[in-house]
């Protein structure tokens, strides 16, 4: 089995996070981290931030990672990811995006990786 190496922005503004909903061509379908696979010889920080200008049309500041996730052949890094005060992202691939407050409990509607990480970030708080 191939394995497949993920990145997920963890872009807050304040107690609020940032989804994306995947989009309706690419399954599994929900809510998710924004991110993506990363590429032949990319690092994860230029993997994040080139899935961020290609998908939400944001220019992050990729730093470290919060969390990562393991699960058969997939592998998952979760990174703390700034982006400017006043940016507002831009979906390029038919996809919404919704600000979360971490006080509301899980998402509905979010991918089940995704909800693993999301109860990791509500108990440290990072």
């Amino acid at each position: 089995m191939k394995s497949v190496y993920v990145v997920a922005a963890v872009i807050r503004r304040g107690n609020f996070v940032l989804l994306a909903s995947r989009p309706q061509d690419k399954p599994p379908f929900g809510w998710e981290f924004p991110g993506g696979k990363v590429e032949a010889g990319e690092t994860p920080e230029k993997a994040l931030a080139r899935e961020l200008r290609e998908e939400l049309a944001l220019n992050g500041c990729v730093g470290d990672t919060l969390c990562r996730l393991r699960k058969g052949a997939l592998m998952i890094d979760f990174l703390r990811t700034a982006i400017a005060p006043d940016a507002v992202p831009a979906p390029q691939e038919n996809q919404s995006v919704k600000w979360c407050t971490l006080d509301d409990g899980v998402p509905e509607g979010l991918l089940a990786n995704d909800e693993f990480f999301w109860k990791f970030l509500t108990k440290t708080r990072q």
